[in-house]
């Protein structure tokens, strides 16, 4: 299984005044990764240990190792942006696909309708599915990414909206309202916002009055559960031709995770919803990069 080396999920001590289904206490080390001349695709592994193990095989997935291993160097999500060009001439629609990486065995029914098979043997399969389809929209001068993830048990929307003249994003999972804030150097926190913080995802009028009765952002964030942390990275291809582009620390409680499981097993939904949100960050930075550097050349 391949525990012998890195431990990606960190055991953390339970603080008694946050509430059960926020006790994070274990914390999984995902990985944002490109391939060598794939400048529009991005993987997603689920552990630290898994993304060294790509590399280690020569970038190669698919294999009977990867089964023997339960999917360990096997990205868990691939993220594709197929409209490059023409996304230029509209500024709505489909913008991201992400696909999923799931491991089961060959007598369960197929995950998706367009599964297509990576490797299998007699006890195991790995299958690609289309996950989850990311949608840009504008309303006035506000930004905001719809996500809709596939399930067995049919489809799930997750609504992000961007906050005027800064980078942060506001959505809800589950119960909670959540948001992304920009913590410096291309570095983000997802925030559990408390009940009385407005958020963008709250009626107009709720949120105005959230906003009178209490304090500004910072006071409403000091002290607030970080549920993950988004950390941007500058890595050369070589020697192994892939780029570590970010870690993605997720706080996860210990019923829904594995600790012994370091491939595409024992992942939580919501560790994937936000790994989802993290790789469309990550696309984005990656955008704006691109630009500086082309602007910078055409100066120069």
């Amino acid at each position: 299984m391949g525990n012998d080396i890195s431990r990606p999920i960190v055991l953390k001590d339970h603080d008694p005044n946050v509430p059960p289904s926020l006790q994070f206490s274990r914390h999984r080390k995902m990985v944002i990764a490109s391939v060598f001349s794939q400048t529009r695709k991005y993987l997603c592994f689920s552990t630290l240990h898994s993304y060294e193990k790509f590399k280690s095989a020569g970038r190669k997935v698919g294999t009977q190792q990867n089964l023997d291993d339960d999917g360990l160097g096997v990205p868990v999500f691939e993220f594709e942006d197929p409209y490059a060009i023409s996304r230029m001439m509209k500024q709505d629609g489909v913008r991201f696909r992400i696909y999923k990486f799931v491991l089961q065995s060959p007598l369960d029914p197929i995950p998706h309708p367009n599964s297509t098979v990576v490797c299998q043997d007699k006890q195991k399969v790995i299958y690609k599915i289309p996950f989850c389809e990311v949608c840009r929209h504008y309303s006035g001068f506000r930004l905001s990414y719809s996500y809709t993830f596939f399930t067995p048990e049919g489809l799930v929307e997750v609504l992000a909206k961007k906050h005027k003249g800064v980078l942060d994003l506001d959505t809800r999972l589950g119960e909670w309202n959540v948001t992304w804030r920009h913590a410096g150097c291309g570095n983000y926190d997802l925030v559990v916002l408390p009940s009385s913080a407005p958020s963008l995802l709250d009626d107009k009028e709720i949120r105005k009055n959230k906003a009178r009765a209490g304090g500004g952002s910072d006071a409403h964030h000091k002290g607030a559960v970080v549920w993950a942390k988004y950390w941007g990275y500058r890595e050369a291809f070589l020697p192994h031709f892939t780029r570590k582009l970010a870690t993605l620390d997720v706080g996860e409680v210990p019923f829904e995770t594995d600790a012994a499981e370091y491939g595409l097993r024992s992942i939580p939904w919501y560790s994937q919803v936000i790994a989802c949100m993290a790789m469309v960050q990550c696309q984005v930075q990656q955008e704006r990069s691109r630009r500086r550097n082309r602007n910078s050349s055409t100066v120069n």
